[in-house]
């Protein structure tokens, strides 16, 4: 172990492409808490129910977000292994399947977003002392902000192909147009249109953040059609994906997406669980916003194993795709443990920044992330399994290892100790963001078997 952290941090040449392809990455994901964060606190400025209604919300959306993602998570893993092989017409052919696979889910979960997305707002703010407010405040803001989840589903079409090209710096610049869009947009709606009234103001920033998506879309697609990538030639015109191909695509897709379904719809559970407790959702909204920024390297980490070990195997070299991986974990685990170490130095601090929160839910907020910060390393463990599973094909492995851990442990343990026990709410979020040990230990045991050490574009 100690020859493999030396070997790691010698390695002049991986810490250079490990860093040029992860850093945009990061800052990207950076970009996108200011985005959170900024939301956030202008929000304070308003009242501490316009906070908890758009957390609620925001925590409602947040299943149809990650399955977007996992829609098209199984093209992903051979559009990194094809880029290796620098077999652009298949990588074109996962472009064409990812815009079907999205405009798919798109027409079925937005109608069921509407339908039924206010019935959970009400499940999150049913327990608060101001849940009517909050409640209809929540469903102002969900009629809008809906509109900008179809937007980002086609966003992230183009923006994750070409992260998983190793073009991470295109991303980055329209994420960061966005981000100033964004902000601006903000402080007219809430300051100057809005006059800081709460159901102004909840309107505002939703519209804020559709004009903020539609200029990310506009720029992806303009720099993708300027610059004339590859994936992004002929796609609609000679609309073809080889019998052979698709099939495979659909075989690794479904356990994806249904992978990342039951992650997120398990997230959201879990934190319905814990906002059974009364005044609490100011402060996982807080936290929820701050765990983002002590979190990029999670995204950095996914993207460096997706192209450092997922294009070297579908380049065919075996050894050096494992030699990689192993150097992404010691990586990754010494960030991760620097920044959990920082973000537990910090957490007395941050709920000060939230203005009209209640200094209640700010102490709590605190205590939630020194909790947060001192498991960060489990998180980026499983963070490192997971990717690992997933470059490698391993689709039905990724599968059970988010499913076991969720559903077999981190939600039920959620709602038995919430609603079943007067355990105080630091204990049980300790408890609940512990299992992800669980998770760690059950990917080691994945990862170890090797079975994800292939190449896939043979199988095209």
């Amino acid at each position: 172990m100690i020859d493999l952290v030396k070997n790691t941090f010698k390695d002049k040449t991986f810490l250079k492409t490990f860093f040029s392809i992860a850093f945009p990455v990061m800052i990207q994901s950076l970009l996108s808490f200011i985005v959170s964060f900024v939301d956030t606190f202008m929000i304070s400025a308003v009242s501490n129910e316009a906070v908890s209604a758009v957390y609620a919300v925001n925590q409602a959306g947040y299943i149809f977000l990650i399955a977007s993602f996992g829609a098209i998570s199984g093209a992903a893993i051979f559009v990194q292994q094809f880029n290796g092989a620098k077999d652009y017409k298949h990588v074109r052919q996962c472009f064409r399947y990812k815009w079907v696979v999205m405009l798919l889910l798109l027409a079925i979960m937005i109608p069921l977003y509407y339908i039924f997305g206010k019935d959970l707002v009400w499940f999150y703010c049913k327990s608060d002392k101001n849940n009517q407010l909050i409640y209809e405040l929540g469903q102002e803001y969900l009629k809008i902000i809906i509109i900008s989840y179809a937007i980002a589903a086609i966003s992230t079409i183009y923006s994750d192909t070409l992260r998983e090209m190793g073009k991470t710096k295109i991303p980055l610049f329209a994420n960061a147009v966005s981000l100033v869009t964004n902000i601006v947009c903000n402080a007219i709606m809430i300051y100057l249109v809005a006059n800081k009234q709460p159901l102004a103001s909840v309107k505002g920033i939703a519209w804020a953040t559709i004009i903020a998506r539609v200029v990310e879309l506009v720029l992806l697609v303009v720099i993708c059609k300027t610059r004339k990538f590859e994936f992004d030639q002929r796609v609609f015109t000679h609309f073809r994906i080889e019998k052979d191909l698709l099939k495979n695509l659909i075989r690794k897709s479904i356990p994806l997406f249904f992978n990342e379904l039951f992650w997120s719809s398990g997230q959201v559970l879990m934190t319905m669980a814990l906002s059974q407790r009364n005044g609490v959702l100011s402060a996982l909204s807080i936290v929820s916003t701050m765990s983002n920024i002590f979190s990029i390297i999670f995204s950095g980490l996914a993207i460096g194993i997706g192209v450092m070990v997922g294009n070297t195997l579908g380049s065919g070299d075996l050894e050096k795709a494992q030699d990689n991986n192993k150097k992404l974990y010691v990586v990754g685990l010494s960030i991760s443990l620097i920044t959990g170490i920082l973000m537990m130095i910090c957490s007395p601090f941050i709920p000060m920044l939230f203005a009209k929160v209640d200094p209640t839910q700010k102490a709590l907020a605190s205590k939630l992330i020194l909790i947060y910060g001192s498991l960060l390393w489990a998180f980026c463990l499983c963070t490192c399994f997971y990717n690992t599973l997933k470059s490698g094909g391993m689709a039905l492995h990724t599968f059970l290892l988010d499913f076991i851990a969720m559903w077999c442990f981190t939600i039920p343990i959620a709602w038995i100790l919430s609603t079943l026990t007067n355990i105080d709410m630091v204990w049980l979020y300790l408890v609940v963001q512990s299992t992800d040990m669980i998770k760690a230990f059950i990917g080691f045991l994945f990862v170890k078997q090797k079975k994800w050490v292939q190449n896939l574009t043979l199988l095209k």
